[in-house]
């Protein structure tokens, strides 16, 4: 066992050059901790330099082109939807005002007159005032 361990900074030295003789190889299948490092030696040259991470990709132009007219219609059905909801509320507003101000109008004196704006109706009777 100690002359396994005595070759174990000489075979990770070689692990890290990438020179590993095929002696040092079969001294991996012994020593448990060479072979960790061996590990993690494979797994530090499986991983991408940080160069090729930060690259960016070209950019199709169709797909951008085509986000750009959806976010363009989607404002413009947000602003149809928005004058839609103030112009209802406004007509509402102005169908309950008048509504109100018909109810507390005076109504006639005598039954006569009420029977006359029911014959002959007249613009003033319909339209608020």
């Amino acid at each position: 066992m100690s002359a396994e361990k005595t070759s174990c900074p000489r075979v990770v030295a070689d692990l890290r050059k990438g020179t590993l003789t095929p002696r040092e190889e079969s001294h991996l299948f012994v020593c448990r901790s060479c072979r960790g490092e061996a590990r993690l030696a494979a797994a530090w040259k499986a991983m991408p330099s940080p160069r090729d991470l930060e690259k960016a990709d070209s950019v199709d132009e169709s797909f951008v082109r085509g986000v750009l007219r959806r976010v363009r219609e989607d404002r413009m059905r947000r602003v149809r939807r928005r004058l839609g909801v103030a112009a209802a509320a406004a007509l509402l507003f102005f169908f309950a005002a008048g509504l109100g101000q018909r109810a507390n109008a005076s109504p006639p004196e005598d039954g006569d007159e009420s029977y006359a704006q029911i014959v002959t109706a007249s613009p003033d009777s319909i339209l608020p005032e």
